[in-house]
């Protein structure tokens, strides 16, 4: 009787999985009703000869692979049935649709991703946000406590909130004002929250490195001093190096005692500079490029370009600068009498200095010869 029955189990397969329901159960009542005694021998003949191209079918037993057996009769597996409607789904996207031949594959893609986004929106299980149950708890509480409960966006600013957030609001018996005129309630409470966020941020003023770096190692004011007195170097060390397991003076000795590389790169440039303002400096977009060259033209007795030059210096600048003027040097020694004192401070900083440039006709000035695109900016301060 089982073999019958498993016999019955492939035909049904075979003819379509349509029928396969139905003929199993029938088969079992019919076995079941017939006590599994008196076994038709006709029927299971008549079975084993529709079946009969199955490699051996006839040695078939309830244990056998299934897979295996359906494979041979010629019933597709559920994957590969699966697989044959969505291509037969994605053949049709386009179909009744006057698309060109070369957008054709662009809008089937775009067809496929909409069936595929709505099957899982439509899908039992498909992923949704995770939720905690306590905050859910604590939302519902004080939505319940100011009479929000149908307010969504008050809801969607405290379930954006972090927990600890929505523990202060609770102790404190904040409520929201309901009665503004010229802000709904939801953004007044928006903006209480930001400013809940803001009050465990640094305080003071502006938030430099060392304001931002104190209040990540939670340092008090005497450690705020002395970063503020390190140099550049020092200071790039320690907040590379501090990370809490010393103590920040062993941090700031090992870094006076560190030698600088000279590697010509920012980071190493102006070593002795105050430390704070020229880190800051590297906080700050920088549109010039810090190994370019600088050119001044109409610069008269040099103070533009002496303040240029100590301002790259502490921007950590590599590239060199090329002050001119229009005046040959004898006209300017009549003019200005610290002409030759600012020329050699000039040249201390490793300035290039040349006079009698007419920057109308830099095209032809041999000085210039050689340097297209190496200037980062150029400066003209004639009037």
């Amino acid at each position: 009787w089982l073999k019958l029955f498993w016999l019955k189990l492939c035909a049904s397969l075979a003819r379509g999985a349509a029928t396969f329901l139905i003929s199993a159960s029938s088969a079992l009542l019919e076995m079941a009703e017939e006590g599994f005694e008196g076994v038709d021998e006709a029927e299971l003949a008549r079975l084993e000869a529709e079946l009969g191209g199955v490699e051996g079918l006839e040695e078939a037993d309830a244990g056998e692979d299934l897979e295996a057996l359906l494979a041979d009769v010629g019933v597709p597996a559920p994957e590969e049935e699966e697989a044959v409607e969505e291509q037969e789904e994605e053949e049709d996207l386009t179909e009744g649709l006057d698309v060109e031949e070369h957008l054709r594959e662009a809008v089937e893609g775009s067809l496929r991703l909409k069936r595929l986004l709505s099957e899982n929106e439509d899908a039992p299980n498909a992923k949704k946000r995770k939720v905690d149950p306590v905050k859910e708890q604590k939302v519902k509480a004080l939505l319940t406590r100011w009479g929000l409960v149908n307010d969504a966006v008050v809801k969607h600013v405290l379930d954006q909130s972090l927990m600890e957030e929505i523990d202060l609001i609770t102790k404190s018996g904040y409520c929201p004002d309901k009665n503004n005129m010229w802000k709904s309630t939801a953004e007044i409470f928006n903006r209480y929250v930001s400013e809940l966020r803001e009050r465990g941020m640094p305080g003071g003023a502006a938030c430099d490195a060392i304001s931002a770096f104190k209040h990540r190692w939670k340092m008090d004011l005497a450690a705020d001093k002395t970063l503020r007195a390190l140099s550049h170097k020092d200071l790039r060390y320690v907040l590379i190096n501090f990370d809490s397991t010393r103590e920040l003076s062993e941090v700031v000795e090992e870094a006076s005692i560190m030698d600088v590389e000279d590697d010509n790169s920012t980071a190493t440039a102006s070593p002795e500079a105050v430390g704070i303002g020229t880190i800051g400096r590297f906080m700050r977009l920088d549109l010039i490029d810090p190994l370019a060259d600088a050119a001044i033209f109409g610069d008269a007795n040099f103070t533009f370009a002496l303040r240029l030059v100590r301002h790259r210096k502490a921007l950590g600048h590599v590239g060199r600068v090329i002050a001119t003027t229009f005046e040959e040097l004898d006209t300017l020694r009549e003019r200005y009498k610290e002409i030759d004192q600012s020329i050699a401070t000039l040249e201390e900083n490793f300035a290039e200095v040349l006079h009698g440039v007419d920057c109308t006709q830099i095209a032809t000035n041999p000085q210039f010869k050689g340097m297209e695109g190496s200037f980062g900016a150029v400066y003209y301060n004639f009037p």
